[in-house]
């Protein structure tokens, strides 16, 4: 004895196909011969995937450029300063110490009263205890060294990322 599916499951005033045209449906789908492509279906998971790929990865990409940038004026300060203590070893005085003096020993760092590190700029300042080195980095933050009779501090303009 067979068993017979409803003609129509659904309320009236809904639209359905009974389960028959469903399946034949269905059929017709997979059984495509000579078609090819993509349904709309699949193509819009594809693009869903890539959004969330995207919205994870680009956060992440400009994060790690902002650090390499603040590493980038951090060594041009750490350098500067190896300069200035080897002009210092000449002089014995930071006062005398100028940008000019500073090129000569390091050419690859520009020494003036600017100081972008995308640029390779620093602005040096001589005090007879010592000196101030500064650069500020691509992602806006400023690095100094700072050398005086208490000794050698390094700070930064955002405390909060400040982790040298």
């Amino acid at each position: 004895m067979r068993t017979q599916l409803p003609a129509n499951p659904v309320s009236p005033g809904f639209f359905s196909l009974s389960p028959w045209k469903g399946f034949q449906l269905i059929n017709s789908l997979r059984n495509r011969r000579g078609q090819e492509g993509f349904t709309l279906i699949e193509l819009l998971v594809v693009v869903i995937i890539i959004g969330l790929l995207a919205a994870i990865a680009i956060p992440t990409f400009l994060g790690q450029r902002n650090k390499a940038n603040d590493a980038a004026a951090k060594s041009l300060v750490r350098n500067a300063a190896s300069s200035v203590e080897a002009s210092y070893a000449d002089t014995q005085d930071y006062t005398a110490i100028d940008a000019t003096k500073l090129n000569a020993i390091e050419p690859s760092i520009k020494f003036g009263a600017t100081f972008a590190a995308a640029n390779d700029e620093v602005n040096y300042a001589g005090t007879a205890a010592g000196y101030t080195i500064k650069s500020t980095s691509k992602s806006g933050t400023t690095f100094s060294i700072t050398k005086d009779a208490t000794g050698v501090k390094r700070t930064c303009s955002t405390s909060a990322t400040c982790t040298w």
